[in-house]
């Protein structure tokens, strides 16, 4: 993993993957009559104010067991596993969730140099929809480059990705997202509590310039932590911004004539259902300036609108456009290019 021919062939390869990602999967559970159940519900919890309280920082910290896998002569790559602190006491909402015992637990692959000096960049990689396997996750940030740069980077596994994924539900069901909002936004929440915790391990272990690197729906995730969390840089690939629009988008397919989509299914009723999560309804807490977005020119998976929303809310964050399609942060062109100069550059 820290570079080769072999390795060129590997990320080829998945770059052709990513290309092929749909998102059918999620236009069945569009049902209007679902959604709107949803809705009775998630104005109840907003009402309450429950939703808004998973976002809220705590002060939980881990013991997490430390795995070595490779020794390199300047470092290590070690495997991180940790029981997530996370739906706090107080969310009695969704008892199923907390059953889902592979969810409970946090898995983290992280390369690290052995000298723990906190002005090296730290890199918290956030995997793409569907991935998760950390072979996968390597072949997409390549870890090893980065490492050999100079960075620290640590390879997360979202909820419901990777192991895990509760063992008694089938694998094509899409978990996370999924067309359940509250279970959409309870996930989101979980994300992101488990990226807190991580960072505060990592600065305990020496770590002192947390960065973030996120894919798709690794990059939603991301630009939701850095609208809450102030970051030393961010870095979004070919990123998911708004779920109420890509929802839309969705909507808009499967019924192929718009004339035939169902009275009170709009774009705004959508934005509304995942407006909970949405990093753009806020300020992020993460400089704008130290933002990066890299968009694929030729991506049919996530409209190009979904960048000009950011860029209508977030006007000073960076955005570049590199060659290829969803696949393009897998290829080592003009996306890694303006990754690697971002998060290279000093403070």
């Amino acid at each position: 993993m820290l570079g080769g021919a072999g390795l060129d062939r590997l990320v080829q390869r998945l770059a052709k993957s990513l290309e092929s990602v749909t998102l059918d999967a999620f236009a069945p559970g569009l049902q209007l009559t679902s959604l709107q159940q949803h809705y009775e519900s998630l104005l109840s919890l907003r009402t309450s104010g429950a939703l808004e309280r998973l976002f809220q920082r705590d002060t939980a910290r881990i013991d997490a067991a430390v795995v070595p896998i490779h020794g390199f002569p300047l470092g290590g790559v070690y495997d991180l596993e940790f029981h997530s602190t996370f739906p706090r006491d107080s969310w009695s909402h969704d008892p199923e969730y907390a059953a889902l015992v592979q969810n409970q637990i946090s898995y983290v692959r992280l390369w690290e140099h052995s000298d723990r000096n906190p002005a090296r960049r730290t890199i918290v990689a956030i995997h793409g929809w569907t991935m998760g396997d950390q072979r996968v996750n390597s072949l997409a940030f390549m870890p090893g480059l980065f490492f050999s740069l100079g960075c620290n980077v640590a390879l997360v596994e979202l909820p419901f990705h990777g192991r895990r994924r509760p063992h008694s539900i089938s694998a094509d069901a899409p978990l996370f997202p999924s067309a359940d909002p509250i279970r959409t936004c309870v996930t989101m929440a979980h994300a992101v509590h488990d990226l807190r915790v991580l960072a505060r391990f990592l600065e305990s272990r020496g770590h002192g310039n947390i960065s973030c690197m996120g894919m798709s729906l690794g990059a939603y995730v991301g630009l939701l932590w850095c609208s809450l969390d102030k970051l030393s840089r961010a870095v979004f690939m070919i990123p998911l911004v708004s779920m109420g629009d890509m929802a839309w988008e969705l909507v808009r397919l499967k019924h192929k004539d718009d004339r035939d989509i169902p009275r009170g299914m709009s774009k705004s009723f959508l934005r509304d259902l995942f407006s909970d999560h949405y990093p753009l309804r806020r300020s992020p807490a993460t400089p704008e300036e130290s933002i990066l977005v890299v968009g694929g020119r030729g991506d049919h998976l996530v409209p190009r609108n979904q960048i000009a929303l950011l860029r209508e809310r977030w006007s000073h964050a960076k955005v570049v456009w590199a060659a290829g399609g969803h696949g393009a942060p897998a290829r080592k062109g003009e996306c890694f290019e303006a990754v690697r100069s971002f998060l290279l550059k000093e403070d």
